[in-house]
């Protein structure tokens, strides 16, 4: 419906879709011109999709001028039913493949296909050139297509009739994917002045490596527009991110075509969903009444109506992209929106919607996410020639705006940066393996902070051959992708590391480099590295793209301020280390394991009922001498078992309703959200439906959450802002009856730091694919009995650890914050705030109100 709006097809004009499957482009192509004829006759337009007749005009339409070509015989089968049923289009659905039109004459020369096809394909050959000796060029007026993108075309026959498909040195590829053949094989479909939409992945707009298909579009055709669609726009059948590109052929003749003169520049159109109409897991959202009532909104069909901003909907939601685009061709005269003399005779043409109307056109590109941007600017700061509308989001600009406008501000690029992309490791990796080197993963960087709790390391041997991978102190380092993608930090660890090929390494000599970083963890500096993300299922950022971020030079005393904060911060985590040490020295100390070292026999000699009739297992590795001794050294001085002193025991649920990243719905915790006795709340998700869940998923006070597989062993202890959220399957809670005689927080560290290695490890279920427990194991595992005060002592230091990380975190956010205020507002007003903030922490004020006052 959106491109249909867009393109808007008239009576006169032939149409095609080269990648048809249901026809759905040809369908809503037909409806729109056939209520051009209704209304030009003059009569009411009633349901479209039916049997009712219809004038003549509307017949003679569908049957000369709307094509479709799909490869799959049953697509083609389904196609031709709907346009049977849409008006008598059937005869005009060929079934063909698109790309291999060098073998149509042997395919139409079958008597079975000729039958069912003939007069369709009668039709389409003489829409080719005059002269044209094969199927490669025909003279559409539009084209609507949104080709398959799964696969590549690897047969050299088909792949030496494309130009796309050459290398720079003028050599074929072996293999050229799908979608990048239909884009130049749909622009020999259309005559010159002719217009198309297509739909492509995300990566053929913004990869590097795709530049030339870009600049062979941009030669051909004026880009005229680029929606993005949100990522779950074809969910559930694929989770690719996708964009709409609108172009239209180059044309300086009138009398071949519509006009398009070819221009150096020229404006382009780019907006983007906000709306998805579809949530996670692919069900359609739809419009709810204004009256609160929870109903959904009605068309005139009687059918809900999808939440999206693509469109207005039969006159009954807001305009979107269409509407705005619309008003977008009319200011630039584009030919299929052209506003006729107001004595023109053509009817059908219409005045086409109206004149212009800036004031309508302003308000709906400050509402919807779209921008006018000039040909020449998309190739400003642009190498690649990006032109992915989500490069060219309204916030950016304003961001550089902003930044702009202070007294002094420059591109990283002038601080002569070195920026590395480690090479990608592929040797092996251990972990706990303190003789070796810190191997650095996107796991271990977190915003402006660096997490060592899942450490692994890799031999010095390994090391050694890496040195371009090296880490060195005050390098920042930045995630290039995954799931923390563009997280930033500055590395101020004393310790040896080789860094992930996922992690970039950002040094310059110029600006101070804690600056740097925590500039680039604000919102001025991460959603420029949010504007570099390019690809499409894996998105991430070039090194060559962070050299054009542009950040503001505030003074050096200011930068001092923020270094100081850094490095503050960086003190408090090594006291939370140490603190959080203490208590598991305390706990270690207590169970004799302080400094203990297993023993390295792996033999054991059991009798038959010391083993299988007593625990069923047969597996050697179950009965390590280790095991046993710390097992011995647990139980010395008594043990309890988890069911003996818990009131619940049970598994998470399973969500019955899709869970969501958005700050909607109940926290649902996961297993990769518990470590180090804490319920980390980075990569949190959320339920939204919660109705049919039983209240025993609910956590309260004291929980401790526990995962069963993957990390298994890994826990966390529920805090009070913690309650009323859900666990998730894949983990299990424990609710300790009396908390005074066993301390939530003692029963956690004592499960990760000690059960963990040695009595789930043991029970582990070692069949499995994946690590895993159950409940009779946790049941089963027992406690020490310390006494109360020495329960009290570990949760004290456990809690002050906390604490005093809490306050290192604090720290970075006051130094984001600060940062983010000196450039809204000056560097005056933002030292005052953090010295405000710093007080309401019981930290002295690390500078004092004049520049030489330090």
């Amino acid at each position: 419906d959106m491109c249909v709006k867009m393109l808007n097809p008239q009576e006169d004009e032939y149409m095609i879709d080269s990648a048809a499957g249901s026809s759905g482009f040809p369908v809503h192509t037909i409806f729109h011109v056939w209520r051009q004829i209704l209304e030009d006759e003059g009569l009411e337009v009633s349901h479209l999709f039916s049997l009712e007749e219809k004038p003549p005009r509307c017949k003679e339409y569908v049957e000369e001028k709307v094509f479709a070509i799909d490869f799959d015989e049953k697509a083609v089968r389904v196609a031709r039913t709907l346009n049977l049923i849409a008006g008598d289009g059937q005869t005009n659905v060929l079934h063909l493949n698109t790309l291999d039109y060098e073998l149509w004459d042997e395919v139409t020369q079958q008597e079975e296909w000729d039958d069912v096809y003939h007069e369709g394909f009668r039709r389409l050959k003489k829409l080719r050139p005059k002269g044209s000796p094969d199927y490669r060029e025909f003279q559409f007026d539009i084209l609507m297509a949104n080709p398959p993108f799964a696969g590549d075309i690897k047969e050299q026959r088909m792949i030496a009739r494309y130009d796309l498909a050459k290398k720079p040195n003028g050599k074929w590829e072996t293999k050229v994917g799908r979608d990048i053949l239909f884009i130049e094989r749909n622009l020999d479909f259309l005559k010159p002045g002719g217009r198309m939409a297509i739909v492509l992945p995300q990566g053929r707009f913004n990869n590097s490596s795709d530049k030339n298909i870009r600049d062979f579009i941009a030669e051909r055709c004026r880009i005229l527009a680029v929606v993005g669609l949100s990522g779950n726009t074809f969910k559930p059948h694929t989770g690719t991110k996708t964009s709409v590109l609108l172009v239209q052929k180059w044309n300086d003749d009138p009398k071949i075509g519509a006009l398009c003169p070819r221009q150096d520049d020229y404006n382009i159109f780019f907006a983007t969903m906000q709306k998805s109409g579809k949530d996670n897991s692919g069900e359609k959202v739809y419009v709810k009444v204004s009256d609160d009532s929870g109903d959904f909104l009605l068309d005139k069909h009687n059918h809900w109506i999808v939440d999206h901003d693509l469109f207005n909907h039969d006159g009954l939601t807001e305009d979107g992209i269409a509407e705005a685009f619309i008003e977008f061709a009319k200011k630039e005269n584009l030919s299929f929106f052209e506003i006729p003399p107001a004595n023109a005779t053509s009817l059908i043409k219409g005045d086409r919607g109206g004149a212009f109307d800036a004031v309508k056109y302003q308000q709906l590109m400050d509402r919807l996410e779209a921008t006018e941007i000039s040909f020449i600017q998309v190739l400003e700061h642009n190498i690649n020639f990006r032109f992915d509308s989500e490069f060219f989001k309204r916030k950016y600009f304003q961001i550089e705006d902003k930044i702009n406008k202070l007294p002094q501000s420059m591109r990283l690029s002038e601080t002569q940066p070195i920026i590395i992309h480690p090479t990608e490791i592929k040797r092996e990796y251990v972990e706990d393996d303190l003789s070796g080197v810190l191997f650095f993963r996107t796991q271990n960087l977190r915003p402006l902070r660096v997490d060592l709790s899942n450490q692994v390391y890799i031999s010095l041997e390994d090391a050694e051959k890496l040195s371009k991978n090296e880490i060195k102190k005050n390098d920042i380092l930045i995630t290039r992708t995954g799931a923390n993608f563009g997280d930033t930090l500055i590395f101020n660890e004393e310790i040896q590391a080789i860094a992930s090929s996922h992690v970039l390494i950002l040094r310059n000599k110029i600006i101070n480099q804690s600056f740097l970083a925590v500039f680039l963890n604000t919102i001025y500096g991460k959603e420029q590295i949010n504007k570099g993300m390019y690809g499409g299922v894996q998105p991430e950022v070039a090194p060559y793209y962070l050299k054009n971020i542009l950040f503001p030079v505030l003074s050096d005393y200011f930068q001092k301020i923020i270094e100081r904060l850094v490095n503050q911060s960086s003190i408090e985590v090594k006291k939370s280390k140490i603190i959080y040490q203490q208590a598991e020295d305390l706990l270690l100390t207590e169970l004799s394991l302080k400094d203990w070292q297993p023993t390295e026999e792996s033999i054991a000699v059991k009798s038959f009922s010391e083993s299988f009739l007593s625990s069923g297992r047969l597996d050697a590795e179950y009965y390590q001498p280790k095991f046993y001794q710390v097992e011995n050294k647990i139980k010395a001085n008594g043990f309890v078992l988890v069911e003996d002193i818990c009131s619940l025991v049970n598994y998470g649920s399973v969500p019955t309703s899709p869970y969501t990243e958005t700050d909607e719905g109940v926290p649902y915790i996961k297993g990769l959200n518990l470590k180090n006795t804490e319920i980390i709340t980075t990569q949190l998700d959320r339920i939204i439906n919660t109705e049919n869940l039983p209240s025993k998923v609910y956590t309260k006070q004291g929980d401790i959450v526990i995962s069963q597989m993957g990390t298994v062993g890994n826990c966390g202890v529920v805090e009070d802002e913690q309650v009323g959220w859900i666990f998730a399957s894949f983990t299990i809670r424990i609710r300790i009856k009396d908390q005074s005689k066993f301390n939530p927080y003692f029963v956690a560290l004592y499960i990760e730091k000690v059960a963990k290695e040695y009595y789930l490890m043991r029970n582990i279920a070692q069949a499995s694919v994946r690590q895993n427990t159950d409940l009779p194991t946790i049941k089963n595992m027992y406690i020490p009995l310390i006494s109360k005060d020495t329960q009290l002592s570990i949760a004290e230091k456990m809690l002050s650890a906390k604490k005093t990380k809490q306050k290192s975190k604090q720290l970075l956010e006051i130094a984001k914050i600060g940062v983010e205020k000196a450039i809204e507002t000056d560097e005056e007003t933002a030292t005052t705030w953090i010295n405000q903030q710093l007080e309401s922490l019981d930290i002295s004020p690390l500078f004092k109100g004049g520049r030489g006052d330090q």
